[in-house]
């Protein structure tokens, strides 16, 4: 008899593993973004929208659109005049207007940069040093030490100017500025390698070049 009810308790004990497994296992997903089987999962899971997701076919499984937005979209287009954070620096010392300002002339605006645009960063020594830098690591390959378009790139890429000849010697300061930020003729914009700090440096280094 105590073998048998020995026999017996293995065997529920048995059931009680293989219920709890297959619960387990029907709880599982191929869907990485599902938790599986909850109690009430609306109490601690809010419905999220993939923001770089737009699947509008409410037939699919992976529809994700948001019905409260323009056109269904997850994202929200920013505010007009908006500047992105990673962009915007606030340590040119310039107040709120002339800061944004930078940041709002249009890459056609050539002439508009070069009348408004002036260089925030005070000259000193040091400053006139770091731009000699920059140049050299984002400028000479084409323009050539001295400026004259004579740089080991600029002699195969061809139509480099000379900063001391000609119209570009007449350039000012935004015009450089703009030139820098979203090229002009030949010349790619290097708005993306350079931060705004640093094209005003390297200004003034061109600067120089103008006036050899």
């Amino acid at each position: 008899m105590k073998r048998q009810s020995n026999m017996l308790l293995n065997l529920k004990n048995i059931a009680v593993i293989a219920f709890a497994l297959a619960v387990s296992l029907s709880s599982c997903k191929k869907d990485s973004n599902s938790t599986g089987l909850e109690y009430a999962p609306e109490m601690y899971h809010s419905r999220a929208y993939e923001p770089l997701s737009q699947i509008t076919d409410k037939s699919s499984e992976e529809y994700n659109s948001n019905p409260n937005n323009p056109n269904n979209m997850n994202m929200r287009v920013p505010a007009k005049g908006t500047v992105k954070r990673v962009s915007y620096n606030k340590t040119l010392g310039l107040d709120s207007e002339k800061q944004l300002l930078i940041y709002h002339i249009n890459k056609d605006s050539f002439e508009v940069s070069g009348r408004v645009l002036k260089n925030p960063i005070l000259k000193t020594d040091a400053i006139l040093e770091e731009g000699k830098v920059l140049y050299g690591r984002y400028c000479q390959h084409c323009h050539g030490e001295n400026g004259q378009g004579d740089g080991s790139v600029g002699k195969i890429y061809k139509g480099v100017p000379s900063y001391s000849k000609g119209a570009v010697k007449m350039d000012t300061e935004g015009h450089i500025f703009h030139t820098i930020t979203f090229g002009r003729n030949r010349m790619w914009p290097h708005a993306s390698q350079v931060s705004v700090v640093d094209r005003w440096k390297i200004v003034y280094h061109v600067q120089s070049l103008q006036n050899q």
